[in-house]
């Protein structure tokens, strides 16, 4: 329509006159920039302007002082800028006006993504969901005197207008936001694109909505619903393709098919190799807590030993402590005064020597003459 030429080519000029010609609106940054450039102009200075002079973004604190805006909040400013210039643009357009408008910005969105401007190109591709969110006041300027069966068709073609621009605008628009969003990286913001898409009338319907979402999940790792997804594509491929129809919608359909194919083989690859990881990793958690006794001995045993070193006891050790323990009961005070001595200083014995300890058996120290009175008292009791 004459009036979206005029709104659109009147941003193009405006956009002329900034340091980034390809932007599509006139944002924050650019509004900085021009001023700038006019000081510039007016000094007669070259370069950057004398004592630091100029505008430039800045971001209120809390306790009222002032900060340079980073590159995120730059950002967020450019992006409301072009939203708010959006709305303003297609305010007053009809739907169909509204349409062609949304779908000029759509092809300038995909020149961006084109030339791998992923971001910039989103900012247009939400512009084209704000110029179709703009509510047309209904009955504005009806004739009260208007007949029910006029009303009926106005609704019709209602319906009509919005199933339109869900096909024509909502549906691709999403798809190719959560295609930029993937060359990104932000997989979460990919799987919502899809989510929204796949939520309206023509999306539930849509081939590319599910593949598309079912891949995302599959880079993210959710791959049940991968499947469900991809399988839902195949499902729906396969009914258009059963319909049949013009030899290029059948060639259309054929390539959707070899690439849901690859897609889903994929998948049950990268299903298999996580359930193999999975698997190998129970095994070495088995290996990390088992201990010695629970392995059986041999060389199982030495590599599937546990955690923390079982320290062996010395024979003699246990032959003293054995007889300890049958004679402890008739010792006397200062016996058993010697044998809590003797016992601690084995302790202590033990813990200097435990890094040196090896596998041959330790010759302990005894008490012999403690030993024979311990025995002799055995036999006469």
């Amino acid at each position: 329509s004459q009036n979206m030429e005029e709104e659109s080519s009147s941003a193009a000029e405006n956009c002329a006159d900034t340091d980034t010609p390809s932007s599509l609106f006139f944002t924050t940054t650019d509004l900085i920039s021009k001023m700038n450039r006019s000081i510039q102009e007016a000094t007669g200075a070259a370069g950057e302007l004398p004592g630091g002079g100029g505008f430039e973004l800045q971001r209120k604190l809390p306790d009222g002082s002032y900060r340079r805006a980073d590159e995120s909040e730059t950002a967020a400013a450019n992006f409301q800028a072009k939203m708010k210039q959006a709305a303003e643009m297609t305010a007053s357009l009809e739907p169909g006006e509204r349409i062609e408008w949304a779908g000029w910005q759509r092809k300038q969105g995909n020149d961006l993504f084109a030339r791998g401007e992923y971001r910039e190109a989103m900012d247009v591709y939400l512009t084209c969901l704000v110029a179709m969110d703009q509510k047309t006041k209904k009955n504005e300027n009806a004739d009260p005197d208007v007949s029910e069966d006029n009303s009926t068709e106005q609704q019709l073609a209602g319906d009509d207008m919005t199933a339109r621009i869900e096909k024509e605008i909502k549906l691709p628009v999403l798809l190719n936001l959560a295609l930029s969003a993937m060359k990104l990286g932000l997989l979460s913001k990919a799987d919502q694109f899809c989510t929204f898409a796949i939520e309206t009338d023509s999306g539930r319907r849509s081939v590319k909505a599910h593949f598309r979402r079912g891949r995302v999940r599959m880079l993210m790792g959710h791959y049940v619903t991968a499947e469900l997804d991809l399988e839902k594509a195949d499902e729906l491929n396969a009914a258009k393709f059963a319909e049949g129809g013009e030899r290029g919608a059948d060639e259309e359909a054929a390539n959707e098919r070899d690439t849901i194919a690859r897609e889903r083989r994929k998948l049950s690859r990268l299903v298999g190799q996580a359930s193999r990881n999975q698997k190998t990793q129970k095994r070495a958690m088995e290996r990390l807590f088992q201990s010695p006794a629970d392995a059986g001995g041999g060389d199982l045993a030495i590599a599937t030993e546990g955690l923390y070193h079982e320290k062996k006891t010395p024979p003699i050790q246990h032959a003293l402590i054995e007889k300890y323990d049958e004679s402890r009961q008739q010792l006397s005070c200062w016996q058993w005064y010697l044998h809590m001595v003797g016992r601690c200083a084995q302790k202590i014995l033990d813990i200097i020597g435990e890094d040196e300890e090896d596998d041959s058996e330790v010759e302990i120290p005894v008490d012999r003459d403690l030993l024979n009175a311990l025995m002799d008292e055995k036999k006469n009791s």
